[in-house]
C-alpha cells in the first residue's frame, strides 16, 4: 500500500478535492460500474475514478460447525450483527479475473519539441522509465509488474503523451505509487541517457521502412520547406527522433542534452497539464483516498523559472478556471495560435512517391478546420459516411467496375496528424490497379463529381435525407448501447484521451461523447464542402512501385539539414502525362530517404474538378448516388431465454453455507450453487468434495430477491435445510470455490493461490448437436455478456487443400475475390455492426460472420451462396456474378500481396521458423510461381477439385437457443445441398504434422528480402515434444519468469535491439519456446552468444530463486490465465480455437490454472535443463537468422532472397525428415 503523505490520516479526503459532475447518468444499461470524477486541489490534478464492480468480491470466513440448532442460529444473527459493523469498511480481494488499471495523459508531445532537439517528447517518454529517487532501479517498475499480472506502456503523440499499466488488484496502489513518482522525482541519469538514445534510434530503424511512416514525414518535410514568414508550424516536427537529432545536431550545435531534456520536463510535467483515470476492484472513496495519497506531490505549475523561451509555441500549456473552486475549466493550447500547416505552395499539388513494397495508392487530402469543437454532430463523420461508403451507387463501386480501384477509406483518423488543435487531415484513400495509377486524375474528377452532388443537396429545397443521419445516429446509438465491455486498460486509455487538454467534451460527456451523434448540423456539413473540399485545397499523393521501388536506388544518408526552397520537378504538363525519363531526379525527404516527383498539377485537370465540384445531380452514366437504405439495421434486441431446466436464478454461482442434520447433531457445510431448473423450483448444489444434490427452494421464483448479498438467508426442501450466502459472483462470472476453508485458496509461505472455478456442466459449454459426415455444429447460448450478438464460426474442410503450391494458392484467390464480389452488400452489414471475414486455412477456408444476432444468418447464407457457386458453375467458367475484371483485378492484389509477404526481417524470420517446421507450409514466391499465368478455366479446375469433398464444423455462440439451432443447421446445409456438395470422411482432411528437430542446434543464415532492410532478425526456438498440459504450463512459467530479465539485460541495459521478447509457443501441438531478437546494431554471432549467455545466467537465478518470488510468479501466471473474458468475440475466439485445434478442451484456462498449481520449482528447472540449457547438448534448438543490410551476404547475379530461403528450408527438411505424427 502506497504510504501516506504528511498528515494525510487527519485529515477528511473529502476536503482534499474537488467532485466533478456525475458521470454514472450517461453510462450505458449494462454498464455496472461506478464512477467518480475529481480535482486534487492542491495541485489541480484531474481524475477519473473507476470502482469496477464486477471484479469486487466479498468475502467472508464461517466456522463449519455448531454443537445445536440454537448455537446454529445464535452464530448468524452474530454474523449479521458482525456484517452490519462491517458494511462502512468492506475489504475485496482481486481473485485474478479482472486486473486493476490506470493511465495518466499529459499535455505534451511531438509538437512542444524545441529545434534544437527534435524527438524530445518521445525521449523523455523513454527516460521515466529508467528509475526515480523512491524505487532507484531501472527495471524496478517493470519488474514488479511482471511479478503482478501486469505490463506497462506509454506513446508520445503529436500534442500529449500517454502512460499507462496494469496490474492484479492486490498490488495495484503500490504500483500506482511507482508511477506516481514519474511525475515527481524521476531520475534521469546520464547512464540511462545514453543507453535510451540507442533504443530511440532503434526503434526509428523499425519504421525507416515503413511506406506509411515514410509518407507521414513526407507530409511534415513538405510544410517545413513551405514559405512561413518566419513562423515555423509545430507539424514540421521530427516526431521520431533518432541519435542523430537527439545526440550528433545538439552536440555540434553546443547544446546540453542533459539540460534540455530537464527543462523540456520541468516545462511541461505538472499536474495542472495532466489527467489521471484509474479503474480497480475497490469503492470509490478507497481509490479516491489512494489516488490523493501518491499523486498529491505533483507540481501544481512548471517547476522553477520558465527560462529562455525560443518563442511563444514553447509556452506551456495554461489552465484558466473561469470560476475557481467548479469545473468550468477552459483550456488553450498554443498550438491553435499556428492555424493549419499548408499553404498554396504545397496544396495544388500532386506527389508521386516511390515505395518500399510493391503497391499502388492515391490519396487525396484536404485540410479543414479543427473538430473537436464539433463533437455534438461530427460533421466529418457524415461526409466520410458518404465519400467512404461501398455499397452500391458509391464512389467505390463506380470506380470498381472500371477496374481502377479494389478499396477505399475516408475520413479524419485519430492520430495527432490528422486531428490535432491546429487542424484536421480529412484523407480519402484508394487501393488502385495497374490501370488505376494511370487514371489518377479521372478517379479524382468522379470523388469532386460525389461531392458536388452533395454540395446539390445541401444547397436544394430536398436537403440531404434525414434517413442518412437517422441511419447514422441509430446505427450509433445501437453500437454504444451494447459495446462490449472494454478491458480496464482500454478503458483507461480511452478516458485518459478524452482528458487532453484540447478535448472539448464537456465532464459529463466523457463516457458517451465521442461515439454518439447528439444532433444534425447541416449547416456545419454545407460549410465544410463549400469552402473546404475544394480541388484548390487538396493535396495528391500517388504511390506506386510503377515508379521504382526503394531498393532499386541507392542509399540515402539521413540528414536533418532541411532545404529552403519547396521545389518540383520539370513542367506542370508532367502531372498529366508522367515519364519518369522527363523529370530529371527525384527529390529525396532528408530523413527517411524517400525519393519522390512533385508537381503543380496543370490548369485543365483543375479546371475539370471545378466544373465536377459545382452543385449538381452527376451525369447517369456514372451510376453515382446517395446510400441505399441499410437493410441490416437490426429491429430485434430481445435476449433469448435460457432452458428452463438450466435457467436463470439469483442465487445462481453463489458460494452458500447449508445447515443439516448429521445423526443428532446440526452441521454448516460449504457448497456452491451451480444450475437451477425453472420447472421444478430447485437448485443443485456442489459439495467441497464434488458430490452434487438438487434441493427445492422455498420460496417461488417469481416471489425470490432479484439481487442477493453475503450474509442472506433461506431454507431449501420445505424448511428442513437452512442456507446462507457466503460470496456472490461478479456479473458474467461462474461459481467460485470460496468455502471458507483456507486450503481452498491458500498455497504454502501464506500466499493466495487464485480461486479456481468448478467444472462447468455440459450446458454451459459447446454441445454437438449435429453430427453428420457433412456438418458437425456446435452450439453455446450466452449468459455472461446479455447482449442481443452473436458469433457462426465455420470451418470448411476440402479435399487436398493443401496439396501443392497451386491449390493453397488458388483457395486464397478464391478469398480474395469473395470478398471482392461481396463488398456491396458486406459494407451495409458493416456498417450496422455485423462483421464478417473469410481465410483460406491449411485445410480449407474459414469463415466468420458476427454481430447483432437477427442478420446474421442472412450474411452467413449469402457469403456462402456465392463461395459454392464455384462448385455450381459449369464448363470451368467463373459463376455468372464474377466478372471477368474483376477476377483479373483479384488476381492483381494476389501476385503484389505474396511480393510484399516477409519484407521485414521480423516477419520473414517467423515464417521460415514455421516452414522449417512443418513442410507443407507453401512459400509466397512458391505459391506466386504457380500462378503466374494461371488461366480462369485452370482455376476452375482447381475449383471443382476443392469442393469435390467437404466437411464442415461450426460453432454457434450467442444470443441463440436451440430453436435458433435448427435455423442455422438449414442455412448450412441448404447451402451445401443446392451446390451438391458431398460430405468427407475426416480422414481425408489434411493433416499437420510437425517435424521432429534433431538433438542440436540447426542454425538458418537467410538474406533479408529487402535488401534495405536495417534490422537484422534473429529467432531461437526449443522444441519439447507433443502437447501435455504439465509441459505447457510448466513452459509457460518458465517463460514468464525469464520475459522482465530478458528483457531488462538485452534491451535496457545493452541495446542490442528495440524489440527484445521471449515466450512460449504452441506450433500445432508441439510444445516449445521461442527467443527473438530484432536489432539494428548487433550480428546475428552476437544475439546468438549473448542469449546463451544470458540462459547460463538465468540457470543460476532460477536455482537461487526463493520460495517467495517463485510462487509470485506462479500466482501471476494464474490470475493471467484466469483473466475474465471481456466480451462474447473473446470468448467464441478461445471455443472456436480448441475446435479447430482438436483439443475441444473447451475450459482450458482453468484446466491450466489447475495444473499449474501442481507445479514444483524443480519442474522447472527439469525442464529448463531438459530443453533449454546451454549445458546440455541434446536440446532441440532451431536458430533461425534473416540478416539485415548490416552484415547481409552478396547474392549472385540473377538469384533473389526469397528462393534463397526457400533452398534453405527445402535442405534443411533434408536433415530434419521426422515428424511428431499426427496430433489431432
Amino acid at each position: 500500500m502506497a504510504p501516506s503523505t504528511e498528515n494525510m490520516e487527519e485529515v477528511n479526503i473529502k476536503d482534499l478535492v474537488l467532485e466533478g459532475p456525475d458521470l454514472n447518468i450517461s453510462r450505458t444499461p449494462l454498464d455496472k460500474k461506478q464512477y467518480r470524477q475529481i480535482i486534487i486541489k492542491k495541485n489541480g490534478l484531474r481524475v477519473v475514478l473507476i470502482s469496477d464492480t464486477e471484479a469486487m468480491i466479498h468475502q467472508e470466513h464461517f466456522e463449519y460447525e455448531s454443537e445445536s440448532e440454537d448455537e446454529d442460529d445464535e452464530k448468524m444473527n452474530d454474523d449479521e450483527e458482525e456484517d452490519d459493523d462491517d458494511d462502512d469498511d468492506e475489504s475485496f480481494e482481486d481473485d485474478g479475473i479482472r486486473k486493476a488499471a490506470a493511465a495518466i495523459i499529459v499535455g505534451a508531445g511531438s509538437y512542444h519539441d524545441p529545434e534544437c532537439a527534435q524527438g524530445m517528447a518521445h525521449f523523455l517518454e523513454h527516460m521515466l522509465f529508467m528509475g526515480t529517487e523512491k524505487y532507484p532501479k531501472e527495471n524496478q517498475y517493470d519488474a514488479f509488474l511482471s511479478k503482478h499480472s501486469g505490463s506497462d506502456n506509454a506513446y508520445t503523440e503529436l500534442e500529449h503523451t500517454m502512460y499507462h499499466m496494469e496490474c492484479s488488484q492486490e498490488k495495484f496502489f503500490e504500483a500506482l505509487d511507482m508511477l506516481s513518482q514519474f511525475f515527481i522525482a524521476p531520475l534521469m541519469l546520464k547512464d540511462s541517457v545514453d543507453r535510451e538514445l540507442n533504443a530511440i534510434e532503434s526503434e526509428f530503424q523499425l519504421s525507416k521502412n515503413s511506406d506509411e511512416c515514410r509518407l507521414q514525414q513526407l507530409l511534415c518535410h513538405d510544410c517545413s520547406l513551405q514559405t512561413n514568414n518566419g513562423k515555423k508550424h509545430p507539424f514540421c516536427n521530427f516526431s521520431w527522433g533518432n541519435i542523430e537529432s537527439l545526440k550528433d545536431i545538439p552536440m555540434k550545435n553546443g547544446v546540453d542534452m542533459m539540460k534540455e531534456l530537464r527543462t523540456f520536463y520541468n516545462r511541461h510535467y505538472y499536474a495542472q497539464n495532466m489527467s489521471l483515470c484509474v479503474i480497480g476492484a475497490y469503492s470509490l472513496d478507497e481509490l479516491e483516498k489512494h489516488i490523493v495519497e501518491s499523486f498529491s506531490d505533483v507540481p501544481a505549475l512548471p517547476r522553477g523559472s520558465p527560462g529562455d523561451q525560443d518563442n511563444e509555441f514553447y509556452e506551456s500549456l495554461t489552465i484558466q478556471r473561469e470560476n475557481p473552486g467548479t469545473w468550468e475549466v477552459k483550456a488553450h493550447t498554443p498550438i491553435q495560435n499556428f492555424g493549419m500547416p499548408f499553404n498554396s505552395e504545397t496544396l495544388g499539388r500532386i506527389c508521386r512517391i516511390i515505395p518500399v513494397k510493391d503497391k499502388h495508392s492515391l490519396s487525396i487530402t484536404w485540410q479543414i478546420p479543427p473538430q473537436w469543437q464539433n463533437w455534438r454532430s461530427k460533421p466529418c463523420d457524415y461526409i466520410a459516411h458518404l465519400l467512404g461508403h461501398e455499397a452500391a451507387g458509391s464512389i467505390l463501386s463506380a470506380l470498381k467496375r472500371k477496374n481502377w480501384v479494389n478499396e477505399c477509406y475516408a475520413g479524419v483518423g485519430t492520430g495527432g496528424y490528422e486531428n490535432s488543435s491546429s487542424h484536421a487531415l480529412f484523407c480519402l484513400q484508394f487501393t488502385l490497379s495497374e490501370d488505376g495509377v494511370e487514371n489518377w486524375a479521372e478517379i479524382l474528377e468522379l470523388v469532386f463529381v460525389y461531392i458536388g452532388m452533395i454540395r446539390y443537396y445541401c444547397k436544394s429545397d430536398e436537403s440531404l435525407p434525414p434517413w442518412i443521419y437517422e441511419e447514422l445516429r441509430a446505427i450509433q446509438e445501437l453500437s454504444h448501447k451494447f459495446d462490449d465491455e472494454p478491458t480496464p486498460m482500454d478503458l483507461v486509455e480511452d478516458i485518459a484521451d478524452c482528458l487532453a487538454p484540447y478535448n472539448c467534451l464537456p465532464p459529463e460527456r466523457l463516457l458517451d461523447g465521442d461515439a454518439l451523434l447528439f444532433e444534425y448540423d447541416a449547416n456545419a456539413i454545407e460549410d465544410l464542402v463549400d469552402n473546404y473540399f475544394t480541388p484548390q485545397n487538396s493535396r495528391v499523393d500517388l504511390v506506386s512501385s510503377s515508379f521504382g521501388r526503394a531498393e532499386d536506388f541507392e542509399d540515402h544518408i539521413t540528414d536533418l539539414t532541411r532545404g529552403k526552397d519547396l521545389k518540383i520537378n520539370s513542367s506542370d504538363e508532367n502531372a498529366r502525362s508522367f515519364k519518369i525519363e522527363e523529370c530529371g531526379e527525384a527529390l529525396i525527404e532528408p530523413i527517411f530517404g524517400t525519393r519522390y516527383y512533385a508537381h503543380r498539377i496543370d490548369a485543365e485537370i483543375m479546371e475539370r474538378w471545378d466544373q465536377a465540384f459545382r452543385p449538381q445531380m452527376p451525369p447517369a452514366h456514372t451510376k453515382i448516388s446517395l446510400p441505399p437504405v441499410n437493410p441490416f439495421i437490426p429491429t430485434s434486441f430481445e435476449l433469448k431465454k435460457l432452458p428452463h431446466d438450466d435457467s436463470h436464478h439469483s442465487l445462481l454461482f453463489t458460494s452458500l453455507k447449508i445447515c443439516v442434520t448429521v445423526g443428532k447433531r446440526k452441521v454448516w457445510f460449504p457448497c456452491t450453487c451451480n444450475k437451477f431448473d425453472k420447472n421444478k423450483n430447485r437448485v443443485l448444489l456442489t459439495m467441497e468434495d464434488g458430490e452434487e444434490k438438487w434441493h427445492t427452494v422455498d420460496t417461488p421464483f417469481d416471489s425470490f430477491e432479484k439481487h442477493v448479498r453475503r450474509g442472506s438467508e433461506g431454507t431449501f426442501d420445505k424448511k428442513t435445510v437452512k442456507y446462507k450466502i457466503i460470496s456472490v459472483p461478479k456479473d458474467g462470472e461462474g461459481a467460485t470455490l470460496k468455502y471458507g476453508d483456507e486450503s481452498d485458496f491458500l498455497v504454502e509461505d501464506g500466499l493466495h493461490f487464485p480461486h479456481i472455478p468448478p467444472p462447468q456442466p455440459a450446458s454451459r459449454l459447446p454441445q454437438l448437436l449435429v453430427n453428420t459426415q457433412l456438418l458437425k455444429l456446435y452450439h453455446l447460448q450466452d449468459r455472461k455478456f446479455s447482449r442481443p450478438i452473436g458469433e457462426i464460426r465455420l470451418k470448411i474442410n476440402m479435399f487436398s487443400a493443401n496439396k501443392t503450391p497451386l491449390y493453397k494458392a488458388c483457395a486464397e484467390l478464391l478469398a480474395i475475390i469473395l470478398h471482392d464480389v461481396t463488398t456491396e452488400t458486406c459494407y451495409l452489414a458493416s456498417v450496422c455492426e455485423i462483421g464478417n471475414q473469410i481465410e483460406a486455412t491449411d485445410v480449407g477456408f474459414t469463415v466468420r460472420v458476427h454481430g447483432f444476432d437477427d442478420k446474421l444468418l442472412e450474411l452467413e447464407a449469402e457469403m456462402l451462396r456465392v463461395l459454392f457457386s464455384f462448385k455450381t458453375s459449369s464448363n470451368d467458367e467463373l459463376p455468372e456474378e464474377i466478372p471477368d475484371h474483376r477476377f483479373d483485378a483479384c488476381l492483381e492484389i494476389l501476385r503484389r500481396k505474396y511480393g510484399n509477404v516477409g519484407m521485414k526481417a521480423s516477419s520473414s524470420c517467423s515464417d521460415l521458423r514455421l516452414r522449417c517446421l512443418r513442410s507443407t507450409i507453401w512459400s509466397s514466391s512458391e505459391k506466386s510461381k504457380a500462378i503466374e499465368s494461371i488461366t480462369r478455366k485452370e482455376f476452375m479446375k482447381v475449383m471443382s477439385v476443392l469442393f469435390s469433398k467437404i466437411s464442415m464444423e461450426c460453432l454457434y455462440h450467442g444470443n441463440f437457443d436451440k430453436t435458433d439451432v435448427e435455423s442455422c443447421k438449414n442455412v448450412l446445409l441448404q447451402a451445401a445441398n443446392v451446390a451438391g456438395l458431398k460430405g468427407m470422411q475426416k480422414k481425408n482432411v489434411s493433416t499437420q504434422e510437425v517435424g521432429i528437430l534433431p538433438q542440436k542446434c540447426m542454425t538458418l543464415n537467410a538474406p533479408s528480402i529487402d535488401p534495405k532492410e536495417p534490422n537484422t532478425a534473429v529467432e531461437i526456438y526449443f522444441q519439447c515434444g507433443k502437447d501435455a498440459i504439465h509441459e505447457r504450463v510448466v513452459m509457460d512459467l518458465l517463460t514468464h519468469i525469464m520475459y522482465e530479465p530478458f528483457f531488462d539485460q538485452l534491451r535496457t541495459k545493452e541495446q542490442f535491439g528495440y524489440s527484445v521478447s521471449v515466450g512460449s509457443r504452441w506450433t500445432y501441438g508441439i510444445v516449445g519456446a521461442c527467443f527473438k531478437v530484432i536489432s539494428n546494431c548487433k550480428f546475428a554471432d552476437d544475439i546468438s552468444q549473448r542469449v546463451d549467455a544470458f540462459l547460463l545466467d538465468f540457470k543460476k537465478e532460477l536455482e537461487e530463486m526463493s520460495r517467495q518470488v517463485f510462487m509470485e510468479h506462479l500466482i501471476g501466471l494464474a490470475n493471467d490465465k484466469l483473466q475474465k473474458w471481456n466480451s462474447l468475440e473473446e470468448e467464441s475466439g478461445s471455443l472456436w480455437s480448441e475446435i479447430v485445434e482438436g483439443r475441444f478442451d473447451f475450459e482450458v484456462h482453468r484446466n491450466e490454472v489447475e495444473a499449474l498449481k501442481k507445479v514444483k520449482k524443480s519442474d522447472l528447472l527439469e525442464a529448463f535443463h531438459k530443453y533449454i540449457s546451454p549445458d546440455n547438448p541434446k536440446r532441440r534448438k532451431l536458430e533461425v537468422r534473416v540478416i539485415g543490410i548490416k552484415e547481409r551476404p552478396v547474392l549472385s547475379e540473377g538469384d533473389c532472397a526469397r528462393e534463397a530461403g526457400d533452398e534453405m528450408v527445402k535442405d534443411f527438411h533434408k536433415q530434419c525428415k521426422s515428424t511428431w505424427g499426427k496430433i489431432f
